[in-house]
């Protein structure tokens, strides 16, 4: 199989299980809110965002050991492969250890990490088996990791979703009938490590020499790649999680742990968007870090304007969506109380947008192992989010923060990362790139306000109202980029590759 027939495997898989499992995903966070308060739904965001923070342990050497992988896989060396494997499987068990020391020892402050601490019972156990299923993670990852270097994803992608969807639909019932945390904690826990053992089996299966007794030393020039690789890497890892894995801290910290709960259903919707449309990306950075190992990069700059088009329609009418329908969506899901105001709600599409349109850049740089270059730009980002989230909180509370977070990404990221890749990757002028972010904004806005304000003539209420919203955004927010780029050419190339594909099912 071609590399490019993997990488459209990969996304079928990714996007029919990542679907599957956020739709179960819905039912269970409802059943959640039925059955227990809203305390812990604020319990559970904190406790999740506090683990992020622990991630740091991992320094930033999965992705360098990854990148690592693509030219050994692309020529075959087993003997690298195999010593890679074995330098990743002792630094992941060390990084499993630290993590859960790390956990163990932040138990004291929990006070002074949630504002208002619920009166809960056993909360400190609740936390302590947070950590452990964190920790359990951690040793059985580099395996899955080779598998997607591999660009065999979609076996991952097949056996986490599948398991996420199992877990979730026993989660739902168990906590119907028993109405008891623990059990809904202690399922999440078996399914940790029985993803870890079915992913360690295909790894071994599929790779049979792994199991050599002495793997060969990593030659010198290796080792220091990979070390400075993974410095870089490291401020990159601080930078992801002061930026995204803090927001539920502050305002837990600022606002109140309640806030937290509300917060907490509005990210699981944009995180199960961006875990699906992260997957279509993720499933071409194999076969992008391929074209760079193997001297084909001359080929890459020409893909980059074809996912990036794609990316900026995808993410556009998705915050269009998001500002439109998230309200009355989570009024259906979940009722009134569970509301941001649509202040609130147009910073979280907006932040959503302005991450979503960095995900092509990313996948390219990742993928030709570009993170020395903008090493200090997650320290400023870190820097400026906290300071203006923190300084906006109290006054503002959660927009505030939201705002925080905005600017920190446009001050930095927005313009660090593409004149990094362009500079060092393409080593072609990056104009184009910012002349593209610019139009595609400007259409998103403009089409957003077309379907917002057709929207607000809609007369009803309920799930038909939410329904004829729903369906203005898919016609109105797609015509507005139809419109905007039928002319385009890599407009053009997705309608002829749609046309084939078509066409070749029907023959």
């Amino acid at each position: 199989m071609s590399r490019t027939e993997n990488s459209l495997r990969n996304i079928k898989f990714a996007l029919i299980f990542q679907a599957a499992s956020i739709l179960v995903a819905f039912l269970t966070r409802k059943v959640f809110v039925l059955v227990l308060t809203q305390e812990y739904l604020g319990l559970d965001g904190t406790f999740a965002n506090i683990l992020s923070m622990l991630s740091l342990a991992e320094l930033g050497i999965g992705g360098a050991i990854t990148y690592s992988l693509y030219k050994p896989l692309a020529e075959d060396d087993r003997e690298q492969i195999t010593a890679l494997m074995a330098l990743f499987r002792r630094v992941y068990w060390t990084i499993g250890g630290i993590v859960a020391l790390l956990g163990c020892a932040l138990t004291p402050l929990l006070p002074v990490l949630i504002r208002d601490m619920p009166d809960l019972p056993h909360i400190y156990l609740i936390y302590l088996l947070f950590i452990l299923n964190t920790a359990l993670s951690y040793f059985g990852v580099y395996k899955q990791s080779l598998i997607i270097a591999d660009q065999r994803q979609y076996i991952t992608s097949t056996c986490h979703y599948g398991i996420k969807m199992l877990l979730l639909l026993a989660q739902a019932l168990f906590l119907w009938l028993t109405h008891n945390y623990f059990v809904y904690l202690g399922l999440m826990l078996g399914a940790t490590l029985t993803e870890n053992l079915i992913l360690t089996y295909q790894a071994n299966r599929l790779y049979p020499y792994l199991k050599k007794a002495t793997p060969p030393p990593l030659p010198q020039e290796t080792k220091q790649a990979i070390l400075r690789n993974t410095k870089a890497l490291l401020t990159h890892r601080v930078g992801g999680v002061v930026v995204f894995g803090t927001d539920n801290l502050l305002i837990s910290a600022f606002v109140g742990s309640i806030s937290v709960g509300l917060y907490s259903n509005y990210l699981m919707v944009t995180n199960g968007l961006t875990t699906v449309y992260g997957q279509l990306f993720r499933s071409l950075t194999a076969s992008v870090g391929n074209l760079g190992a193997t001297k084909a990069s001359d080929r890459a700059l020409p893909v980059y304007w074809k996912v990036n088009f794609a990316g900026g329609w995808l993410f556009g009418f998705s915050a269009i969506c998001l500002a439109v329908l998230f309200n009355p969506f989570i009024d259906l899901w979940l009722g009134e109380a569970f509301l941001f105001s649509q202040e609130i709600v147009c910073l979280i599409a907006l932040n959503f947008y302005v991450t979503g349109m960095r995900q092509a850049t990313l996948t390219f740089r990742d993928a030709y192992g570009l993170y020395w270059y903008d090493r200090h730009k997650p320290i400023a980002e870190s820097v400026i989010n906290l300071t203006v989230s923190a300084a906006l909180a109290i006054p503002y509370g959660v927009t505030g923060i939201f705002i925080g977070t905005f600017l920190s990404t446009m001050t930095t990221c927005f313009w660090i990362e593409p004149v990094v890749l362009f500079h060092y990757g393409f080593h072609a002028p990056v104009k184009r790139y910012f002349l593209d972010y610019a139009v595609n904004t400007l259409v998103t806005v403009a089409t957003g306000g077309a379907v917002w304000f057709l929207c607000s003539l809609l007369p009803g209420s309920g799930m038909v109202l939410f329904c004829e919203k729903a369906a203005l955004c898919l016609v109105g927010g797609n015509l507005g980029y139809l419109l905007a780029y039928h002319r385009r050419e890599e407009f053009r190339y997705f309608v002829t590759l749609l046309t084939s594909r078509l066409l070749h099912r029907k023959t």
